[in-house]
């Protein structure tokens, strides 16, 4: 599997995770980074480090970055996590996202995957998912009081991405298990930041996970298994939620 992948938000522990994973697999990986400090530490890994700051660039110097890389697939693995507050918060985690969006339509790249969060849903206007238990919606409201804005959705509609949304629940930096569950799941377990970056690159690989948003944790399938029954089942956390 060579291609040409487009990471945004390189230095991070899951993109790091992803781009040497990928590059592993022989893949050119470009990872998109705001401090040229840390270009040795992404060529270590295996990756092709881009120096350029997501809050200070347009749609088109996204765009222009993303078709002269000739990426395939471009990967959103950003997050200001929490530094500079909540203005800059938005300005990455969410602004920059939507112009990512914006930029691998307007490049001509079709394959879009965002690393997300669990839960992501109206959760005005349309039903609780139906499997959730008590400690679910006890989560879902403590995740909610605390970072409410990242839960606007935004319509892909008008940009016609093959898009995937990977929705991942509580973070840890354990070694992967190499084992999760996917798709409707509980939002208690935690899953390793090494085992997110394994789904994506299982996503990459299984076409069929296009045009769906699945929730992962820790658990005990197989990280092949968990998506392959995703993927066939098309099971889309978003359906009648969004």
């Amino acid at each position: 599997m060579s291609a040409n992948t487009v990471i945004f938000g390189g230095s991070g522990k899951v993109a790091r995770h992803i781009t040497r994973l990928l590059a592993a697999e022989g893949h050119n990986v470009y990872s998109m980074i705001r401090n040229a400090e840390q270009k040795s530490d992404i060529e270590g890994i295996g990756g092709k480090p881009v120096v350029q700051s997501i809050e200070d660039s347009s749609v088109d110097d996204m765009a222009k970055t993303i078709a002269d890389l000739k990426a395939s697939t471009v990967i959103w693995s950003a997050g200001a996590g929490g530094k500079g507050g909540l203005d800059r918060t938005q300005a990455v985690d969410k602004d920059g996202a939507i112009r990512s969006m914006d930029a691998t339509a307007k490049a001509g790249v079709k394959r879009y995957i965002i690393v997300s969060a669990v839960d992501v849903r109206d959760k005005e206007n349309k039903p609780e998912p139906d499997w959730y238990n008590d400690e679910d919606r006890d989560r879902s409201n403590k995740v909610r009081s605390a970072l409410g804005f990242y839960m606007e959705l935004t319509d892909n509609g008008r940009r016609g991405l093959e898009y995937t949304i990977v929705r991942p629940g509580g973070l840890s930096d354990d070694p992967a298990k190499g084992a999760i569950e996917a798709g409707k799941v509980h939002l208690n377990q935690v899953i390793s930041r090494e085992d997110v970056a394994s789904v994506v690159i299982e996503c990459m690989k299984q076409d069929a996970t296009k045009g769906l948003a699945f929730d992962c944790v820790g658990g005990d399938t197989p990280v092949a298994d968990a998506i392959a029954k995703v993927a066939k089942e098309k099971i889309d956390t978003f359906e009648g939620r969004y």
